[in-house]
């Protein structure tokens, strides 16, 4: 097999797997993102126990390799009869991991909101929903979105362990490829590349996107 062959049908087979890659961090964002927008909230929150609930699951999840949560959700769920397969743990893994992330960084986009507008809306009457939902929380989701395409981008490269529960995303198929042919070199060389350019197409809507931020708060 020359080297232009091993690479073609390498690449051609470790590439089918990035569906999945993308499947599953687009499955876990949106979840992750709705935990760290509670346990933002929570962690600014006047309530000294919601605080130490949101600084207890930041804590936990921040602490303990993501590996760990993925063995605990695939081999502790079935053993009270909860079989949700292989996909749906990686997702929950996933989302409860970097929703602890996705908690400081909320609540640091809340710690930098003008208070001055909060304070506005209370005089005109909003109700704590009101100004959350049409002021405090648009407001702050705008100003930390290149930090959360940002924690998109570690998510991606956190889909590289979800193998050992039997996913066959990129690295699953990279050690597939090298089993076939023995050069690990060439192939890690394409699986990582892969998630380069991944990573790389991330960061580059993120930098975008934080540019067209920047634009807009100057104006304001």
């Amino acid at each position: 097999m020359t080297l232009f062959s091993l690479v073609y049908d390498a690449a051609t087979l470790i590439l089918s797997g990035m569906p999945i890659v993308i499947l599953l961090m687009v499955s876990a964002f949106f979840p992750a993102l709705a935990l760290g927008i509670l346990g933002g909230l929570m962690s600014s929150s006047k309530s000294r126990l919601l605080r130490i609930i949101a600084g207890l699951y930041v804590y936990i999840f921040r602490s303990v390799p993501f590996l760990m949560f993925i063995f605990l959700i695939y081999y502790g769920l079935p053993y009270y009869d909860i079989d949700i397969g292989p996909v749906t743990t990686a997702i929950i893994a996933l989302a409860l991991s970097h929703g602890a992330y996705m908690t400081e960084i909320i609540r640091g986009g809340l710690l930098g909101f003008d208070k001055g507008q909060n304070e506005a809306a209370i005089a005109l009457g909003f109700t704590l929903t009101q100004r959350l939902r049409d002021i405090v929380l648009p407001q702050t989701l705008m100003a930390i979105i290149p930090s959360l395409l940002g924690q998109s981008i570690l998510m991606v490269k956190d889909t590289s362990l979800v193998s050992v529960v039997g996913i066959s995303e990129l690295t699953r198929l990279g050690r597939e490829v090298v089993i076939r042919t023995n050069e690990p070199f060439v192939v890690f060389t394409i699986v990582a590349a892969a998630y380069f350019v991944l990573c790389f197409g991330l960061e580059m809507v993120a930098g975008r996107l934080e540019a067209r931020v920047r634009k807009i708060t100057s104006r304001q």
